[in-house]
């Protein structure tokens, strides 16, 4: 609560009095919606009920704060002004500032009445988008497929698309990995304009490889390959039964990485260790909207955190709050991937990669986990 107040006295007058009134509407609602559900427990419909206003007076919550906000998607993120903004000082501020979509433009959309800021579309189609609220005390960085939204371009791009965006993986799920780092990025860069009134460059995209990490059956335990993009064996992980710990081998057979769960804990805790010593322990945060996982490492903070709201389970895995790569369901139609829980492994730092790997176990557990509850 003293993190949240300390953000809540950075914030404008405007944005305070926003974020106690919703978050005082947010209790009335969740209030209600306990009533609803406490008063006709004996009912279906007005449980269903309950459990629907339940649900929007916790959104309501959630939308009080960007902090509160953005911890609930990846898919779009609130930023808060300083004061009342237009979208033609971001334009000037950002126009001549090359990223791997291209420089910015204005632009109409046919869902909005006033200019968006957009940055795309690419070949594929995707494309970042930011606007500002009526008052212009909030902006919003959004990520979109749907192209028929633009409806008209006010202005063009200073610069061009970087056609080889996210091409070096040879894989398209890569290239959503690229453009959530993008838009990350951006993110962090216009917060920064907003508190100081400079840019910060946007990277362009990092140098990525994919490796699919598969399952292959085995009678007692759980065994798993991860391969790279021609099929070459690069690690090989054996788990035991009952599912306690896992072992991580290279090519020459020798262990760079041991997982090992401990038991008696409410949520799920492993301890890592690199090549026969403690690397650290991996720790489940009690969280509703999306499965988090942090780990104390040497070089800092260790976190692998599920997107939300995106399809299937997907992963980031920062290091102070540095992308080290991705985990992405494997959601190719395939007989394999149906029956077990394959992944592809994204990475941006090679020397992370057996790191990423025994990271990629836990996702299949989460993923394991999940179809076990949905199953029950």
């Amino acid at each position: 609560m003293s993190e949240e107040r300390m953000k809540f006295s950075d914030m404008s007058a405007s944005l305070k009095l926003r974020y106690v009134i919703y978050r005082l509407l947010s209790l009335a609602v969740i209030v209600a919606g306990a009533m609803f559900i406490v008063k006709g427990y004996y009912s279906r419909f007005f449980i269903s009920v309950g459990a629907v206003i339940l649900i929007i007076g916790v959104a309501m919550w959630m939308m009080a704060s960007p902090d509160s906000y953005n911890s609930s998607t990846d898919m779009v993120q609130m930023i808060a002004m300083d004061r009342p903004r237009k979208i033609e000082e971001f334009y000037e501020a950002y126009k001549d500032v090359p990223t791997p979509l291209g420089s910015c433009y204005l632009a109409k959309f046919l869902t909005m009445r006033r200019p968006v800021l957009a940055f795309g579309p690419s070949s594929e189609g995707d494309y970042l988008y930011f606007w500002l609220t009526g008052d212009g005390n909030l902006g919003y960085i959004g990520y979109s497929f749907l192209t028929s939204m633009i409806k008209e371009r006010i202005t063009e791009p200073l610069h061009p698309l970087n056609e080889n965006f996210g091409t070096n993986a040879a894989a398209y799920i890569c290239y959503h990995s690229d453009i959530m780092l993008m838009q990350k990025d951006l993110q962090e860069s216009m917060e920064h304009f907003v508190k100081t009134g400079e840019v910060l460059p946007v990277l362009e995209s990092r140098p990525s490889t994919v490796y699919t990490f598969t399952e292959d059956f085995k009678l007692m335990g759980q065994r798993f390959d991860l391969r790279n993009e021609d099929g070459e064996l690069i690690y090989h992980i054996e788990g035991t039964m009952p599912l306690k710990q896992f072992y991580i081998y290279d090519a020459q057979n020798t262990e760079i990485f041991r997982v090992e769960k401990r038991i008696l804990h409410a949520l799920p805790t492993y301890d890592f260790y690199y090549r026969g010593e403690e690397y650290g322990r991996l720790e489940k945060k009690f969280q509703l909207i999306r499965d988090t996982f942090t780990m104390n490492v040497k070089e800092g903070k260790l976190v692998l955190r599920e997107y939300a709201g995106s399809l299937g389970h997907n992963f980031f895995v920062l290091l102070n709050d540095r992308m080290l790569g991705s985990i992405m369901e494997n959601l190719e139609f395939t007989l394999k991937n149906v029956v077990f829980d394959n992944s592809v492994v994204i990475c941006y730092e090679e020397q992370y990669l057996p790191l990423l790997t025994a990271m990629a176990i836990m996702v299949a557990r989460e993923i394991a986990r999940d179809d076990e509850k949905e199953n029950a």
